[in-house]
């Protein structure tokens, strides 16, 4: 390699992606001189990114430099190219569309180049508790961390093309994995039938809680499994599961209290009108269950592409954490929600703020991934009165909520959430399923927000 390859070799790997008049300008030689010198490294090193005066170059990256195709499963089961992706020098990754996503690339990676992992990917990157399985079950094979913290964005990647089979959304990455794909759906992902939900439940409870479930990397700490139920109608149903411990325990019978607790919200919204997830409690061996059904698959084959509100903010907005009915104003005048989503998530805020949900992060609202903004709000999920859940030492919280009317521009939308709220107590407050001290709990609630409602 003759010293200007080789220098101009070295500057895109030290600094990233160029173009040929920066590289011009850093090595002080000319621009003709620039485009033999990425003409000799050739396409097996060099990314052409963008077009025309705007291109810039990229130096594949020596660890993961082979491109890798991008599928999309649709709704029918059919997988489309989405693009192909590229990992190069500086940590930077280019996706290469041959009909470009507005909603992928915004304005802010309108070249699909980004400065890390892209940002649609990393709600399928291992975390929460299944993520913690996931990495535990693979780490050897990936020659890894068992922590899924320590993971580079580059082994992310090879853990989604290798073991990737089952994870949030209808992104696919790698031809293998798709065919991995296609092969779990011809053998109905090793469904469970409807009838042995009760033996089989209690035992992948006991596997993930060892660590050994490798199905998806769906975030969230609650200890949980997915699983593929075939109904007494045939009909398939993916389904995630939570659940928990040996209910003879306090700790464990406030967290089945949560359990169908969350049940209950999801199900008075539902009859409400507003778009949940559908769940349902099953009970056995002494563990409460709470099984929702995935929103981002469809019958057998099919899935739904979605990304977390967290991964779109940290994309396009930096609301940094504002609580969601902030967020859904700059959403919605920054195009990415519609007003009457961005007003189904201010009520969603409302509804929790007045049951106790104190862990509204963004990770626990999805959005419905299409090619043009805005992106519809996808079933609420997660309204759990987590106020309530144990603490580290064993501690069972019982106060009673400390509510505050709200602003007077969100009165409208609260007054809804409250009316619901008060609803929702007071059919706790009645459930005999749930423990006697989560009822009283639950009164004490049903009372404060009719108060607080009155004024």
């Amino acid at each position: 390699m003759n010293s200007t390859n080789e220098q101009v070799r070295s500057y895109l790997s030290r600094q990233g992606s160029a173009t040929a008049a920066e590289l011009s300008a850093a090595l002080n030689v000319s621009q003709s001189t620039i485009s033999r010198a990425l003409s000799a490294l050739g396409p097996q090193r060099i990314v052409r990114i963008g077009r025309a005066r705007s291109i810039r170059y990229g130096l594949r990256s020596e660890g993961c430099g082979n491109e890798c195709p991008l599928y999309l499963i649709e709704e029918s089961g059919k997988a489309v190219h989405l693009g192909v992706l590229y990992a190069l020098s500086r940590g930077e990754w280019y996706l290469r569309q041959p009909a470009s996503w507005k909603s992928l690339r915004g304005e802010e990676f309108k070249d699909g180049l980004y400065p890390g992992l892209p940002w649609f990917l990393q709600d399928m990157r291992p975390r929460g508790f299944l993520g913690r399985c996931f990495a535990h079950s693979h780490a050897m094979s990936l020659h890894a961390s068992s922590n899924p913290a320590d993971w580079q964005d580059e082994l992310v990647l090879e853990g989604l093309r290798r073991f990737g089979q089952d994870m949030p959304g209808a992104l696919v990455v790698g031809g293998e994995m798709l065919d991995q794909v296609r092969s779990l759906a011809d053998r109905g992902y090793d469904a469970i039938l409807e009838a042995d939900i009760h033996q089989a439940y209690p035992r992948l409870a006991e596997q993930s809680l060892s660590g050994e479930w490798p199905g998806s990397s769906a975030a969230g700490e609650q200890p949980k499994f997915t699983a593929t139920v075939i109904g007494a109608d045939n009909q398939v149903r993916h389904v995630l599961v939570k659940f928990s411990g040996d209910i003879k325990l306090p700790e464990a019978q406030r967290w089945s209290d949560l359990l169908r607790a969350e049940n209950l919200a999801n199900r008075l919204l539902s009859e409400h009108g507003f778009l949940c997830s559908r769940s349902r409690i099953i009970c056995s061996n002494g563990r409460t269950f709470l099984e929702s059904e995935r929103f981002d698959r469809c019958g057998l084959a099919g899935r739904r592409a979605v990304v977390s509100l967290e991964a779109l903010d940290a994309a396009y907005v930096g609301a940094n954490g504002m609580p969601w009915h902030w967020s859904a104003i700059i959403l919605r005048d920054s195009g990415w929600l519609s007003g009457e989503d961005a007003t189904r998530l201010s009520w969603f805020w409302w509804f929790g703020v007045l049951t106790g949900n104190n862990d509204m992060h963004y990770g626990n609202i999805s959005l419905y991934l299409e090619a043009e903004p805005p992106l519809r709000l996808a079933p609420l999920y997660d309204m759990v009165p987590m106020f309530y859940r144990p603490g580290l030492e064993g501690s069972l919280p019982a106060e009673t909520l400390k509510l505050m009317p709200p602003p007077p521009e969100e009165l409208s939308n609260w007054s809804i959430a409250a009316n619901l709220a008060r609803r929702y107590w007071e059919e706790l407050a009645l459930d005999n399923e749930i423990s006697a001290d989560f009822r009283k709990i639950a009164a004490r609630n049903q009372s404060a927000v009719a108060s607080i409602f009155a004024k």
